[in-house]
């Protein structure tokens, strides 16, 4: 969709696009889980970089990689944001735990309301405060009954927290880039910065893989490029705090899909958990507003 055509869009065409990138998220997110017993959580980012920027170059040509109006730092510098974020939260899962580095990871949301407010004059109403605190209210049930704190770590934990700032200052950076460029040169230019990033984790030898994480890579692959094209693309119709209210339900998505896939248990927890992060989303769709700010 281009820039002018999403201008057109409503914020309730923008969630339901949001929503979509979080089911994909969330099936991301169990693919890494599935691999991550073979290959280390660096190496894995890379994998997911490296064959995402393949996939859209592939089917977009250069042109994805040819900004119409921003400014080549600024998408480079929503990369450096969005994949240190990553990064830190893959090492602060191997830290802190996956549960508990999933709580301070998913208080994003706030940030990205504090930094929109800051920096693109985005209004936080009454409606939008108490959805944040149901997301982390949400977020904290869905996992908390996995909770560890004698085996996590202050880096764990601090690394997550960390993860969680760089994750919505990426959110407010796209928000503000699909005011002039399109969702598929904003992914494309992630993805490289992404790449260039995780290179390093390279050095350390890719260990033999099997053919079912063989398989695992590539459904991280292909969820995560139509994953993050459709939050770009949702971010150019509503606000950074309602787009990332509709992500963060990636968590719900993810442990559904492990009680379905991997023989998780499904808990009361989940089911309360995951209400009241869907109950954050619907009470910012109800609200007005939305439409991406003037800032060229």
């Amino acid at each position: 969709m281009s820039v002018a055509a999403a201008r057109r869009s409503g914020p309730a065409d923008g969630l339901v696009t949001i929503l979509a990138a979080s089911f994909l998220f969330g099936v991301m997110a169990v693919c890494v889980r599935a691999v991550s017993t073979e290959i280390p959580p660096a190496q894995v980012a890379f994998v997911r970089f490296a064959g995402a920027l393949a996939l859209l170059v592939g089917t977009a040509g250069r042109r994805a990689l040819r900004p119409a109006a921003a400014p080549v730092r600024v998408l480079v510098l929503r990369g450096v944001f969005g994949g240190g974020a990553i990064l830190l939260w893959f090492h602060g899962i191997r830290d802190a735990g996956a549960a508990l580095a999933t709580v301070l990871h998913s208080a994003y949301p706030v940030f990205a309301a504090f930094f929109a407010a800051l920096l693109l004059g985005e209004r936080v109403t009454p409606a939008t405060a108490a959805a944040l605190a149901l997301n982390l209210s949400g977020a904290a049930l869905v996992v908390g009954g996995e909770l560890n704190l004698e085996t996590a770590t202050t880096r764990g934990a601090f690394l997550s927290l960390a993860a969680a700032v760089l994750a919505g200052a990426a959110v407010t950076t796209a928000r503000h880039l699909r005011a002039r460029e399109s969702a598929t040169v904003v992914t494309t230019w992630f993805m490289l910065t992404g790449t260039a990033m995780s290179a390093p984790a390279l050095a350390l030898g890719m260990p033999s893989l099997s053919a079912t994480t063989v398989a695992g890579l590539v459904g991280i692959v292909l969820t995560s490029t139509g994953a993050q094209w459709l939050l770009h693309e949702g971010l150019g119709t509503t606000t950074a705090a309602r787009a990332s209210l509709a992500a963060a339900t990636n968590i719900v998505v993810a442990s559904f899909l492990e009680a379905l896939v991997l023989g998780a248990r499904l808990s009361p927890r989940l089911l309360a958990g995951g209400g009241l992060m869907v109950t954050a989303v619907a009470l910012v769709s109800r609200a007005r507003g939305g439409s991406p700010p003037d800032v060229r």
